[in-house]
C-alpha cells in the first residue's frame, strides 16, 4: 500500500524538521543522562577508592609497626649477643699474658742447626720448658749460653748435665723463667 501525502511542500519539509529536532532531542536527553549516570559512577568509585586507600594505609602501618617491633627485638638481641661475645674476648685478652713477647725475645737465641722441637709455657709459674735435637755438643752449649746472657727476658735456666752426655745427636731439654716485663703489654 502506497501512502500519499497530501500536504503542501513547505508542510512536509517542516515535519521532516520536527522528526529529526525529535531524534536530535532524544540523542542530547540520552546523552545528557548517560554522562550524569557516568559521572556519579565515577564519583561514586572515586570515594570508594579513596576509602580502601585509607583502610589499607592503616593496615600497612599497623603491620609496619609490628615488623618494626619484631626487628628491633631482634636486631636488639643480635647486637647484645655480639656485644657479649667482643667483651668475652676482651675480658680473655686482658686476662691472658702475651706469649708474642716471650717467643720474640726467645727467637734469636738458639744457634743455627739446632732444632727446637717442642716450646711450652707454664703460665702460672711463669716458665718455659724447650726439648729439641741438635747435631752436636757446642750447640746446646751455645744455646745454653745465650739463654743465660739474656737476662733482660729470661733468668734461672737450669742445665741438667744429660744434656751434654752425648758428643752427637744431643737430645736436650731447658727450663727457665721469664721476666714479668714480657709479659706487659
Amino acid at each position: 500500500m502506497k501512502t500519499i501525502n497530501l500536504l503542501p511542500k513547505a508542510k512536509q519539509q517542516e515535519l521532516r524538521y520536527e522528526i529529526i529536532l525529535h531524534g536530535l532531542w532524544v540523542v542530547v536527553n540520552l546523552s545528557l543522562v548517560s554522562f550524569v549516570l557516568v559521572f556519579l559512577v565515577q564519583f561514586a568509585t572515586k570515594f570508594y577508592l579513596q576509602y580502601e586507600n585509607y583502610s589499607i594505609k592503616d593496615q600497612v602501618a599497623q603491620l609496619q609497626g609490628q615488623v618494626n617491633k619484631q626487628q628491633n627485638t631482634e636486631i636488639k638481641a643480635k647486637i647484645e649477643a655480639v656485644n657479649n661475645l667482643v667483651s668475652d674476648y676482651q675480658n680473655l685478652a686482658s686476662s691472658s699474658p702475651h706469649w708474642s713477647n716471650v717467643i720474640k725475645a726467645f727467637a734469636p737465641l738458639p744457634p743455627a742447626g739446632l732444632k727446637i722441637s717442642s716450646f711450652s709455657i707454664d703460665p702460672d709459674k711463669r716458665t718455659v720448658s724447650i726439648n729439641g735435637l741438635s747435631p752436636t755438643r757446642d750447640l746446646v752449649i751455645l744455646l745454653y749460653n745465650n739463654i743465660l746472657k739474656d737476662t733482660n727476658d729470661f733468668y734461672g735456666i737450669d742445665y741438667p748435665l744429660e744434656n751434654v752426655v752425648n758428643p752427637v745427636n744431643v737430645s736436650f731439654h731447658f727450663t727457665f723463667n721469664i721476666q714479668d716485663k714480657l709479659l706487659q703489654d
